[in-house]
């Protein structure tokens, strides 16, 4: 099996400003090595996506919290669960009236997934698990244009350079063509903190 070291282009003491949820998955793609999930939704308002994550937006206020995310300049509005796997009925559901992209890496294994939703139905999906082998890639339905770009352009730098997993790369790189989002590089935007109001927060409002 193929492993690389990843890179964060972050570095903590450039984001002074930024929201604690941000600054986790910093630590965990810097220095932990990512795992994660984000979800990119096109098609609901911000308080409609996070209303199916039920999720309150509290800003750039203080909070340990493995939610953040944002509106992306692509149009899409982002989503990131730290630590977490997300699950195909999770996906469905959310993307029920819209478009969503759902994202996993967890670099422990080197194991990388993308795959596109629309109207709770899935499109597509590619996925990379170093464990099937170095070159292993699973494509079920019919990927976004640029998928084969994408990949023909990182099994040719596997082939020639080796010594690196740049076949995990692809489903990650795949995501960041379509929706300008990618967890190992600095964001084009500030993130918001995100939290689940627990049930009196609810009832109350507050």
């Amino acid at each position: 099996m193929l492993f690389r070291s990843r890179h964060a282009a972050w570095q903590f003491g450039s984001h002074r400003g930024a929201a604690i949820g941000e600054l986790i998955v910093i630590a965990i793609t810097k220095h932990m090595g990512a795992s994660l999930s984000w979800f990119a939704v096109r098609g609901k308002t911000p308080e409609a996506v996070l209303q199916g994550f039920g999720l309150k937006n509290v800003g750039k206020e203080y909070c340990k919290t493995p939610f953040c995310g944002g509106a992306l300049p692509s149009g899409w509005y982002l989503v990131i669960h730290g630590r977490h796997e997300f699950a195909n009925d999770e996906a469905r559901r959310l993307s029920r009236g819209c478009e969503v992209i759902a994202c996993f890496v967890e670099e422990h294994v080197m194991l990388s997934s993308a795959s596109g939703w629309k109207d709770g139905e899935q499109i597509w999906s590619v996925t990379h698990d170093a464990q099937e082998g170095d070159g292993h890639l699973e494509v079920k339905g019919e990927p976004p244009e640029g998928f084969a770009a994408v990949r023909d352009h990182l099994t040719k730098q596997q082939e020639e350079e080796g010594g690196a997993d740049f076949i995990f790369d692809i489903p990650v790189a795949l995501v960041k063509e379509i929706t300008g989002y990618r967890h190992d590089e600095r964001p084009a935007i500030t993130f918001d903190n995100f939290v689940k109001p627990t049930f009196f927060q609810r009832v109350f409002g507050r």
